[in-house]
Order: C-alpha cells, then sequence, then structure tokens
C-alpha cells in the first residue's frame, strides 16, 4: 500500500511539472507573438489614447472634401479612393504604428488590410470612424485655406543639375498629405532664409517628383540629404530638429 502510494505522489508530481513546463512555453509563445503582424479594430477612446502617444502615424483615408470638414490633429491625409492610394502608403514609414480612420469605419477597415498587405507591421482601425470621435465630442482640426508655395517638383535630369550647380544642398522630400511632413515644413522654411547666400535649401514633392524619388531612394517621408558638390554627404529619415540639421550644413561651409 505504502509502495503504491508512493507512486501515486511520484506521477502526480510528474504531471504537475509537465504542466508547468507547457504553462511556460504558452507564455513564451504570447510575448513572441508580439512581434507580429496584426490589424486590430479600437474603439474610439483606444484609438485616442494610441494616437495622443505620438509614437505612430494616424491616417485619414476619407475624401478631401471630408477631411475639409475637419480632421484629427496631425493625421495624414490619403483618399482611399485615389489609383496610387498604395503607391502613397509606400512613401510612410513602416517601422511605425499606423492609426487608420474614415468617416464610419467601413473604408479604414479596407485600408487596414491594405496596409497589412503592403507590410505595416501594427495597424489600428477606428471603430465607427469620425462619426465616433465627434459623438464623444474630441477635438477636431479644421483645415486652413491656402496652398504650399514653396513644395517644387523636379525632372531627374533638374534635380542633378540643381545639386551639382550649387555647392551645398538641403533637400527636403515631403509629401503634400503627410502630417510630418507639415510640422518640419515651416523649420525647413526658416532655414532656408537664414542660410541665404551659403546653401541652397529646396522642399521637393516626392510624389509629383517620382523619378527623383526613386533614384535616391525615398521612402517614408518626410527624408532630408544634403549635397555638397553633387555628392550626398548626409540623410536622415522622419522628423529632426533644426539644431541636428544646422550642424549638419555648417560642417560643409567654407
Amino acid at each position: 500500500m505504502k509502495y503504491f502510494s508512493l507512486v501515486a505522489l511520484s506521477l502526480m508530481l510528474f504531471t504537475s511539472c509537465g504542466f508547468s513546463q507547457d504553462d511556460t512555453k504558452s507564455e513564451q509563445n504570447t510575448t513572441q507573438s508580439s512581434d507580429e503582424s496584426f490589424v486590430k479594430n479600437v474603439d474610439v477612446a483606444t484609438f485616442k489614447g494610441l494616437a495622443e502617444k505620438g509614437e505612430g502615424i494616424i491616417l485619414d483615408v476619407r475624401t478631401p472634401e471630408e477631411v475639409a470638414g475637419g480632421y484629427i490633429q496631425n493625421a495624414s491625409t490619403i483618399n482611399i479612393y485615389d489609383e496610387d492610394f498604395e503607391k502613397k502608403i509606400n512613401l510612410m514609414q513602416k517601422d511605425k504604428d499606423i492609426y487608420v480612420y474614415c468617416l464610419s469605419g467601413g473604408r479604414s477597415g479596407q485600408a487596414a488590410k491594405i496596409l497589412s498587405k503592403n507590410g505595416f507591421k501594427h495597424v489600428y482601425n477606428m471603430e465607427g470612424g469620425m462619426l465616433a470621435w465627434k459623438r464623444n465630442n474630441f477635438p477636431v482640426v479644421v483645415p486652413e485655406g491656402g496652398t504650399d508655395k514653396n513644395i517644387q517638383t523636379f525632372s531627374l535630369n533638374d534635380f542633378n543639375d540643381l545639386i551639382k550647380m550649387n555647392d551645398v544642398v538641403l533637400v527636403d522630400f515631403h509629401t503634400v498629405w503627410c502630417a510630418p511632413c507639415k510640422k518640419m515644413a515651416p523649420i525647413i522654411d526658416e532655414i532656408e532664409k537664414e542660410y541665404n547666400g551659403k546653401a541652397t535649401v529646396k522642399r521637393v514633392d516626392a510624389e509629383k517628383s517620382s523619378d527623383v524619388a526613386e533614384a535616391f531612394d525615398i521612402t517614408g517621408v518626410p527624408v532630408f540629404i544634403l549635397f555638397v558638390n553633387g555628392e550626398q554627404k548626409w540623410k536622415h529619415n522622419g522628423m529632426i530638429s533644426k539644431d541636428e540639421i544646422t550642424n549638419e550644413i555648417n560642417k560643409y561651409l567654407k
């Protein structure tokens, strides 16, 4: 009887250890899965919290007419009905989380699948869209009129002439719908004024100057490149401070 009890106890302990090991494996797998690609539908409050952290890209996929009625602060705007929608989204930084929304959640759900297919790993779709956002009385930005007169379009030949004919050239590659680009635009315009006569500063539309963008591997706008005597000396993807940019320019001024 004692022998049977010892055997039974040993089996219980073995079974218990085996369960514990399986449990550990399950926890490890859960941890690893956090790095996997996903598309998540989230409620409007969760979406707002994620967007306000400022660690990802907010994407409005409504029409220009809808956007004119108000959008979420810092949102990039790309109409899902545009024929080149996929081409445009591939100019965004793929190492960032994407928070996508539309009017009610339908189009943004479609856009979320397209984003995932194009290599964006973490995509959050706002359930209820702007209708839910407004019902919660969350803040909306109404765009001001006017166009950006300082953004330019270049052919590849003209661009090559630009960087060869000027000693020091800073180029800001961006698009008119990119929110981080819009934030950087006034900074670049300030630098252009301050360095007038010392360096050439240009803001180039990466979408319309597609040959130039392709030639210089422009992905994830904004992208900043410094050319010296036609040769690329420095390149930076994403937002950056004014001081960091001017420090790079100053290295090559005579």
